[in-house]
């Protein structure tokens, strides 16, 4: 749909109001213009992150921080759902690049337990996975894991404590066995969440996990090849 050049738009991430000449992405009446566009640091398409655990491995379109960081805490905190079409939007191109989706089955959402969803009102991964599921043309799967347990804010832990935070809150609640399973998640800061979630579903069945996640830490950006060399040593 063409951008009209007698209206602005306000970016996301500067808050400025924004000529439409300037708009990189929009979705309704907001956007991200395209000086903060380029000042995202960009992970480069087709190029997969080592995973954790049971998940293989990892594809990340962004590096985590900066104005990036804010949006993200506002769409999860502070009832910013528009933005799930804007980021989804942002990681499309990077998706496209890779010509793997027919090997996969679904795609499922890491999901929130029901008492944050309550607080909450949405699941911010499952809002954005819903745009994702249609660009890479594989089912959206809200039904085969669940957060059984309440657990802390993974953002307030650090370390092991945000593994033995999430150790054991999943499980796997439909048919799993023989899947071919992408894990989506909005952000990849050590991996124990997508490892929690994964466990569950390979133990169940699943033939293979793989996890797209709309941003990643920078400490965690290990190519895949020298993450397998890694494990193997």
């Amino acid at each position: 749909m063409g951008i009209s050049y007698n209206r602005n738009f306000i970016c996301v991430f500067c808050k400025e109001r924004v000529r439409s000449e300037n708009v990189y992405i929009k979705t309704g009446d907001i956007c991200i213009c395209r000086a903060c566009y380029g000042a995202l640091v960009k992970n480069t398409p087709a190029m997969p992150f080592g995973g954790v655990g049971d998940v293989s491995y990892v594809m990340s379109p962004f590096e985590y921080g900066g104005a990036l960081r804010d949006t993200i805490i506002d769409f999860k905190f502070n009832d910013s759902y528009a933005y799930a079409e804007l980021y989804a939007e942002m990681i499309k191109d990077y998706l496209l690049s890779y010509d793997i989706w027919q090997d996969f089955d679904c795609i499922v959402p890491v999901p929130l337990h029901r008492g944050r969803m309550r607080q909450r009102g949405y699941n911010q991964s499952e809002l954005i996975a819903r745009y994702v599921s249609k660009y890479i043309g594989l089912p959206l799967r809200i039904d085969l894991v669940s957060r059984g347990r309440a657990t802390k804010k993974q953002s307030s832990l650090e370390g092991m404590d945000r593994v033995s935070n999430v150790r054991g809150a999943f499980k796997c609640v439909g048919d799993a066995a023989g899947k071919r399973i992408i894990l989506f998640d909005d952000i990849f800061t050590t991996g124990s969440t997508l490892r929690a979630c994964a466990e569950p579903l390979k133990a169940a069945g699943a033939e293979s996990i793989c996890a797209v996640t709309l941003a990643m830490h920078a400490q965690n950006k290990l190519p895949w090849e020298d993450r397998l060399n890694a494990n193997m040593r």
